[in-house]
């Protein structure tokens, strides 16, 4: 047995040493640990080059690594070395807080996530998209990017975009050649003071579009600018200088929509109109005194109606607005209408107002209150004509006394009687006129 161990075990050691060398050389070739850049710090998937200063990219990086940190540095336009381009692995580049001037040339080939935010990029060409094939995810906020500064069509070249992030820049319009694929784009705080019609055509996939902060007033946008967004579910338009909300908005989808803090001072009865999936309204903050009656009937998903900040004048065209309030299911929150004029009311809620405290013009042929009352009209009462087709040929501001039937949501409304000639019509066969 001992003559026989000897040589066995001079072959198991032999076999094992070799194998060794094997999987020793295997794991230098494909790990990713063993080829990390003197200047850098590696961990399993992660490079970690931020916060050292350089003014280029590192040579060396090998394939295997997903994620490429490089923020905080100094790196300029032309610290991207060609072999960096051809790093299949990496998948998510982090470049913020550099001292780029353009957009960079020579990024992976792969790269899905980009961070090119607080920058100096001013040009951005449709080359250094190209080679960006897979980019998904662009964030280029913070920069000082101009419209004359985007090569036309240059994100269009970057065919599967999906998130397109531009706020604070110095674009004055929306740039013209967007993804097909486009999901969410933000272009808030800039200068754009024009939206032209065919800024968002083949962009049908669009969900999120924010404009807040913007230089918009009612002229600068183009008139059904927004009307073919199918899917578009969150529009916001804060902070402009708009003063009644854009005409032939996108019906199918919209569920959110943000008008704060413009100069808006009337709303068309049907600038609302079809709108029946919208959840979430905000037209604080603005020049608004009175409402026109009925312009909320056509918001039957309505959950959140925000309008605080408003000088509410509460005279007798108030009192419909009272009735309504009152009329809301739990579900529906209403914030803000609170009283700024006559003196008498300033600073209460228009929802708990009386007839005594209302000033109304005597009328002995009309009654002094809203009534309410269930009515069961036959078909007759309806009428053909539809809300949303007076928009194609009549001016917003006009369609603020425009008389017409709108349809509501099924269930119990609280109706009332009054001057203004608005009929509604719900499923449920109950009038308010």
């Amino acid at each position: 047995m001992e003559f026989l161990a000897g040589p066995w075990n001079k072959d198991l050691a032999s076999f094992l040493q070799f194998w060794l060398t094997v999987i020793l050389s295997l794991q230098m070739q494909f790990s990713p640990g063993a080829s990390c850049p003197e200047e850098c710090r590696c961990d399993k998937l992660f490079v970690y080059c931020n916060e050292r200063s350089l003014t280029s990219v590192p040579l060396g990086i090998q394939e295997g690594y997903k994620v490429l940190y490089l923020h905080n540095n100094q790196i300029n336009s032309a610290g991207f070395p060609v072999e960096l381009h051809n790093l299949a692995s990496v998948e998510t580049v982090y470049l913020y807080g550099n001292q780029l001037d353009e957009f960079p040339v020579n990024l992976p080939k792969n790269t899905r996530v980009l961070h090119l935010q607080e920058n100096n990029i001013q040009t951005i060409s449709r080359a250094a998209l190209a080679q960006l094939t897979q980019l998904e995810e662009l964030h280029l906020d913070d920069n000082s990017i101009s419209t004359v500064g985007v090569e036309e069509g240059a994100f269009r070249e970057a065919v599967s975009l999906k998130l397109l992030f531009l706020t604070k820049n110095h674009l004055s319009s929306v740039p013209i050649g967007l993804p097909e694929d486009l999901k969410e784009l933000r272009l808030d705080e800039n200068r754009i003071a024009i939206i032209a019609e065919e800024a968002f055509q083949n962009v049908t996939r669009l969900q999120r579009l924010l404009l807040d902060g913007n230089l918009l007033t009612d002229e600068g946008i183009a008139p059904g600018t927004f009307q073919d967004l199918a899917n578009l579910r969150e529009l916001a338009l804060a902070r402009n200088s708009l003063t009644f909300p854009p005409p032939l908005l996108p019906s199918q989808s919209l569920v959110k929509l943000s008008l704060q803090e413009n100069q808006i001072d009337q709303i068309p009865v049907a600038a609302f109109a079809g709108l029946n999936r919208l959840e979430k309204l905000d037209i604080s903050s603005n020049q608004l005194q009175t409402l026109t009656q009925g312009v909320f009937d056509g918001l039957s998903s309505l959950r959140h109606l925000i309008v605080r900040n408003n000088p509410w004048r509460c005279d007798c065209a108030v009192k419909w607005v009272v009735v309504w309030l009152k009329s809301l299911p739990p579900s529906i929150n209403a914030r803000g209408f609170v009283c700024l004029s006559p003196d008498k009311v300033r600073g209460m809620a228009i929802r708990e107002l009386t007839l005594d405290i209302i000033e109304c013009p005597v009328d002995t042929d009309q009654p002094s209150w809203p009534t309410l009352r269930l009515y069961t009209p036959s078909p007759t009462h309806h009428h053909p004509c539809h809300h949303h087709d007076l928009h194609h040929h009549i001016h917003p501001r006009l369609l603020t006394t425009t008389s017409l039937t709108l349809i509501h949501p099924p269930g119990l409304l609280l109706l009332y009687e009054d001057p203004p000639d608005l009929n509604v019509v719900n499923s449920t066969n109950i009038e308010v006129s």
